[in-house]
């Protein structure tokens, strides 16, 4: 799919040969709208629906997928043959237009652990475009042109219940079971659609409509995730402009994920109860509504989800200290540092996450541009680009230009230059603090950056004087240059860059061995220290540790000379390997503890090796899912699947500090 979507690409059999409009309107043309009758029953995996469409005259030419099979087709009035070859069917609509509608139905495959369309026993999935629903053969957006308005009524036979995107207009049961319809006038997206046998509960915070559909084994949730979602609309309204939907659901789906759509979130019935989804997940989905969902992403590169990351998560974190917002910071360098440079990317060129590679660059990067700019701007000028950019936008589509112009017009600055470095390079500076000298009330700095060529920075440097500490800013936009920087005190130390506001490549001892430092690394050379049933456990695991596409190791994977080492296998095959490649063995704060072992550590010859140690084939088969989610960390201690303690190794004294004198 070409859309640039905030939700992971639809999969699935609909999803490659879907039912589609190979129609592109014609300019001026008013948008797409569909009037559908969507009737479902999960017990029998069968969808049946009457789909109502304004089109343009003229030679139209329709895409139908082999699993749902045409029943009839109207123009106006009339029945039209099928002049159906093969998956398409083809129609004239009469000058001045006209009403198409399509009469189709067939059966779904049920859920099988992916986002694809699916529909059997435990409810309905069915994500805009997964096929299920004519639309445009090339996305609107990709085309210029706006996604359809739609109105949409479902029915469910008890004890389901359905849900969708868009405004609830009404809602019933009767002995039939349950049916209502949803509707969306503006030009936002196609409809999605979930159904299950929820419990609804729901709360009225003024006009918005708060929903959780849950499970039976759920019951206790309701109340902590209503009111995070009242608090996190209301933070979003007051410093963006009114939440742009008329409620926000949450959807309880057999998947295990965490999807947003445009005034609901799909997450997985498994990880729903766990804190970090509330705490975290949530209120970044809930940010998708005015990013992503109410400002569409334009051409250029995504630039939603590190706003998102940005205004929610990072948000999230400052409210909770500037301890907290730091480590945050780290976490994003420390990721990047962790990222081979032919896998990095500009962040013009990031469209999606389709693996952690990507998510360096989207997520971590495009966050820490706009940190950066809201400490050259201010803090009143970023949000007031941030609300010139929403009243200008919603609704419509929009890039980092309009991004950069709506900053500008905030601040009355030139921001091409801040804008052009960090979008359109890959790559980052690397700072070094060449020289310190003290220079009668203040100190010389000489600083170097390694580049292709010089960033234009705002160099933060801390000093450390008699009297307390001062914090300073230099602008750097040389290869190297000597810097005065005042001091108001008898000078101690200088540190530049200390609490991580740059996005640079971490200097030798600032970053420690992570995960990602391996996982990230295709090459990587790859062991498999165990035999039967716990070395297929260890080949599943070691395949999913490593981003990207999947690939299958029966054993050794040589990676060639320098390529980082991942040694998966049982407890004493794993020491036996250890032992023969010179290989520290398993830190005496891992030993004995758990039934999983995992750490990152230097091999003799300076490569990275990155270990998993599981007492058997039950316990390496456990990390299988949660493992590849603790990429930041340099070590763990699992209890089968869940992480009892985990870490990061300390780091030594900062290179980029310098005590004055020595």
């Amino acid at each position: 799919m070409t859309t640039l979507r905030i939700r992971a690409p639809v999969l699935g059999t609909l999803a490659v040969a879907a039912l589609v409009l190979g129609v592109v309107a014609p300019a001026g043309a008013a948008p797409l709208h569909h009037d559908i009758d969507l009737t479902l029953d999960p017990a029998a995996g069968r969808v049946e629906v009457v789909d109502r469409l304004s089109l343009p005259a003229g030679a139209q030419s329709l895409r139908l997928d082999s699993a749902l099979a045409l029943h009839e087709l109207r123009v106006g009035d009339r029945v039209v043959p099928a002049d159906r070859h093969g998956d398409r069917l083809r129609l004239v609509v009469p000058e001045g237009g006209g009403q198409v509608t399509i009469r189709y139905g067939g059966r779904l495959p049920g859920f099988t652990g992916g986002t694809g369309v699916a529909l059997d026993r435990e409810g309905a999935f069915l994500p805009g475009q997964g096929g299920w629903l004519p639309d445009p053969g090339a996305d609107p957006a990709a085309d210029g042109g706006d996604p359809p308005s739609w109105r949409l009524s479902v029915r469910v036979p008890a004890p389901y219940v359905a849900v969708a995107t868009g405004r609830l207009v009404e809602e019933g049961r009767d002995a039939a079971g349950y049916r209502a319809v949803f509707e969306e006038t503006r030009s936002v997206e196609e409809p999605s659609v979930f159904a299950g046998a929820w419990t609804v509960e729901e709360r009225m915070a003024g006009a918005l409509r708060l929903r959780l559909y849950r499970h039976p084994e759920q019951t206790g949730l309701a109340d902590g995730y209503l009111d995070l979602s009242e608090q996190a609309i209301a933070a979003g309204a007051a410093r963006i402009g009114a939440y742009p939907f008329d409620g926000f659901s949450i959807v309880s789906v057999p998947p295990p994920v965490g999807l947003g759509f445009p005034g609901l979130t799909a997450i997985g019935r498994s990880v729903l109860p766990l804190p970090f989804i509330r705490s975290q997940s949530l209120t970044h989905e809930i940010m998708h509504n005015w990013w992503g969902n109410g400002v569409r992403v334009g051409s250029g590169g995504n630039w939603a989800e590190g706003l998102t990351t940005y205004m929610a998560d990072y948000a999230a974190a400052r409210d909770r200290g500037a301890d907290a917002a730091r480590a945050m910071r780290l976490d994003w360098l420390r990721d990047y540092a962790a990222l081979p440079a032919e896998r990095d990317r500009p962040l013009t060129e990031f469209r999606s996450k389709v693996h952690d590679a990507a998510q360096i660059v989207g997520y971590g990067k495009a966050a820490m541009l706009f940190h950066m700019l809201e400490e050259e701007i201010g803090r009143d000028a970023f949000d007031a680009g941030i609300r010139r950019f929403w009243s200008d936008h919603a609704f419509r589509d929009a890039g980092w230009p309009d991004l950069r112009r709506a900053f500008e017009a905030a601040s009355g600055r030139d921001l091409g230059r801040l804008f052009s470095q960090w979008l359109e390079r890959r790559g980052a500076p690397l700072l070094t603090l060449a020289d310190v000298r003290a220079d009668g009330d203040g100190v010389l700095l000489t600083l170097r950056q390694e580049a292709d060529r010089p960033y234009a920075l705002t160099v933060p440097v801390r000093l450390e004087t008699a009297a307390g500490v001062e914090d300073r800013k230099v602008r750097f936009d040389a290869r190297e240059a000597t810097l005065r920087v005042p001091a108001g005190a008898a000078l101690r130390a200088v540190s530049v860059d200390p609490d991580f506001d740059l996005f640079r490549r971490l200097a030798p001892g600032e970053a420690p061995p992570i995960l990602r430092d391996v996982t990230l690394r295709p090459a990587a050379e790859r062991v498999i220290a165990a035999d039967g049933d716990a070395a297929e456990a260890a080949q599943a695991l070691a395949g999913r540790l490593m981003d990207g596409a999947g690939r299958e190791s029966g054993g050794r994977e040589s990676g060639g000379s320098g390529a980082p080492l991942l040694l998966v296998g049982t407890d004493a095959a794993v020491a036996r390997e250890l032992d023969r490649r010179g290989i520290a063995p398993v830190p005496a704060e891992l030993a004995g503890r758990g039934s999983a072992r995992v750490w990152v550590s230097r091999a003799a010859d300076g490569r990275t090796a990155l270990v998993v140690s599981g007492a058997d084939a039950a316990a390496l088969q456990a990390l299988v899912r949660p493992l590849p989610h603790y990429g930041r960390q340099s070590w763990l201690v699992f209890d089968g699947a869940k992480a009892a303690d985990r870490g990061v190794w300390p780091v030594g004294d900062s290179p980029l500090r310098r005590v004055v004198g020595r």
